[in-house]
C-alpha cells in the first residue's frame, strides 16, 4: 500500500494532481484548495484505495489528517470522499475538538455530511477521540501533573488545549489558570 509520495507536479486538475514520481505519474485526489496552491516539488501522506475496477489515490498534507481520515473511514456512512472532505474543513485539532464537543452543526456545513451520519461520527469517534494521547511529549507531561493535582484527564487536556506556552512548567501555569477560572 503507497502511503507516503514526494514528487514533481505535472499537471494540475479539477480535484486531483498528477505527481510524477521515480519516472512513474500519480493521480492524486485532492481539494482543489490544495491543488490550486501547489508548487513544483509536492509532498503528500496517501491513502489508498483499491476497489473492484480502480485504484484511487487520497492525498493529505500531513500525517495527521491521514490518522484522522482513518478514524473518520471507521464510520459507517463515511467513505473515502466525504472522509476527505471533513478532513479538509479545518484543522485537525479543530475537527476533533468539534466531535469531542458533539457539534453536530459543523459537521452538517460540510458538503455531503448529513445530520445522520455527524450524528455518527460524533458518536462513534468521540470516545476514541477521548482515548487519544498528546502529540506533545510536554503535554502529556503538562496532563499528568495536573491529574497529579486532582483535575480529571479531560479536564487537563482541555485547559491545555492550544495554549501558546511552549515550555512545559508555562504550560501547567496557563491551564491551571484556565481550571480555576472554570471552576
Amino acid at each position: 500500500m503507497l502511503a507516503f509520495i514526494k514528487g514533481i507536479v505535472l499537471h494540475q486538475g479539477i480535484g486531483y494532481l498528477l505527481l510524477e514520481c521515480g519516472g512513474i505519474g500519480y493521480k492524486i485526489t485532492l481539494p482543489e484548495t490544495i491543488v490550486c496552491h501547489a508548487q513544483d516539488q509536492a509532498t503528500f501522506f496517501l491513502h489508498e484505495v483499491v476497489r473492484e475496477n480502480e485504484r484511487e489515490l487520497f492525498g493529505f498534507t500531513s500525517i495527521g489528517q491521514l490518522e484522522l481520515f482513518w478514524k473518520l473511514l471507521n464510520v459507517s456512512g463515511v467513505g473515502p470522499r466525504s472522509g476527505q472532505k471533513i478532513v479538509f474543513s479545518d484543522e485537525t485539532d479543530h475537527i476533533k475538538a468539534k466531535i469531542m464537543a458533539g457539534d453536530v452543526v459543523s459537521l452538517t456545513h460540510i458538503p455531503g455530511i448529513g445530520k445522520k451520519t455527524a450524528q455518527k461520527i460524533i458518536l462513534e469517534l468521540k470516545g476514541v477521540l477521548a482515548e487519544e494521547p498528546l502529540m506533545n511529549i510536554g503535554d502529556l507531561d503538562a496532563v499528568e501533573a495536573l491529574v497529579g493535582l486532582g483535575y480529571s484527564r479531560r479536564d487537563a487536556q482541555d485547559a491545555l488545549f492550544e495554549l501558546e506556552e511552549t515550555d512545559t512548567e508555562n504550560r501547567i501555569r496557563a491551564a491551571l489558570k484556565r481550571l480555576s477560572r472554570s471552576s
